[in-house]
């Protein structure tokens, strides 16, 4: 009895231990994809014109803006270290566990497939497209974390026997999905040159409600997706609040309510203050909070293993 008793603390000991390393790599991402968004409006993503040396250098001569790429670049390859930590230990203590050894191994795949995207988003001088993709991944990074986090203490798990297609799995699915589209779209916004065209809010500019250019268009698209997405995920959000889940679904759905709500705020200090850096930064730091959020409500409401009624 003292043994088992002593076993069962160890196992608790240890899945508390890596829900903390596995939770601390959630918030790293998070920092990591925002010091990518000071990379992109300081101008500093050809800081370092070569990869993954920077200047030939692994500590290159520094100025502003080769310290704020080199930064984001060093952070990226802790952060690296840091999933293969995780790996490393899932795979030594928590390999009975086929989801979560499925999405540990998801996120480390994904974080090398992000690390040789940002070298080709350098190699093609910051080409659109590749940036939008390396975010893209970069924010899947975070969704794959969030189920290992929520995993750990499962070890039985059947997609066939225990997916959950109701109303409110499709609800979360929708939430998630507008989620994700709007954070892209915006992030392509500015890396097409339309992030600061509109200089009034909610409209583009104080003068005329439709915009007059091309790269207006393209900037009150992302409103525009910003102000559906809010819509629907604060109707939907409250609907999910009514159902009787378990402690977790109503912790998701209400920091996704307030991080909605925090965008919003956010997007419209961007013109008042005539794009801030700092208030660009958290602009993109929440939305990808928001999305971690909302993925991971979809996945807690869509398997059992998860959810409890």
């Amino acid at each position: 009895m003292v043994s088992a008793s002593i076993q069962r603390n160890n196992i608790i000991l240890r899945n508390s231990f890596l829900k903390f390393l596995i939770g601390f790599s959630i918030l790293d991402c998070v920092f990591q994809i925002s010091l990518g968004g000071f990379v992109r409006v300081t101008g500093s993503g050809l800081g370092c014109p070569d990869w993954p040396l920077c200047y030939g250098e692994i500590i290159p001569p520094m100025n502003y803006h080769t310290l704020i790429e080199w930064g984001h670049r060093t952070s990226g390859a802790l952060l690296g270290l840091l999933i293969l930590l995780i790996n490393l230990i899932v795979w030594t203590q928590n390999r009975n566990n086929r989801f979560l050894v499925l999405t540990s191994l998801a996120s480390l795949l994904l974080v090398i497939v992000v690390g040789g995207i940002g070298g080709a988003v350098v190699l093609t001088e910051l080409e659109p497209s590749l940036r939008t993709l390396h975010l893209f991944l970069a924010q899947m990074i975070i969704f794959c974390l969030g189920l290992s986090y929520v995993s750990v203490n499962t070890v039985n798990f059947s997609f066939k026997n225990q997916l959950i297609l109701d109303k409110y799995s499709l609800m979360a699915g929708i939430i998630a999905f507008s989620v994700l589209i709007t954070l892209l779209s915006g992030s392509y916004a500015v890396w097409k040159g339309a992030g600061t065209v509109c200089s009034s809010w909610p409209f583009c500019t104080a003068s005329s409600i439709i915009p007059q250019s091309f790269l207006g268009w393209v900037h009150m698209f992302h409103r525009i997706a910003s102000s559906l997405t809010g819509i629907i995920g604060l109707y939907f959000l409250f609907i999910i609040l009514k159902k009787n889940f378990s402690t977790t679904v109503p912790f998701l759905a209400i920091f996704s309510i307030v991080m909605i709500v925090s965008q919003i705020i956010l997007g419209a200090l961007n013109p008042w203050t005539k794009f801030d850096v700092w208030i660009r930064v958290a602009h993109l730091g929440a939305s990808s909070l928001l999305w971690g959020s909302v993925a991971i409500l979809f996945s807690v409401i869509s398997f059992k293993m998860f959810r409890s009624t």
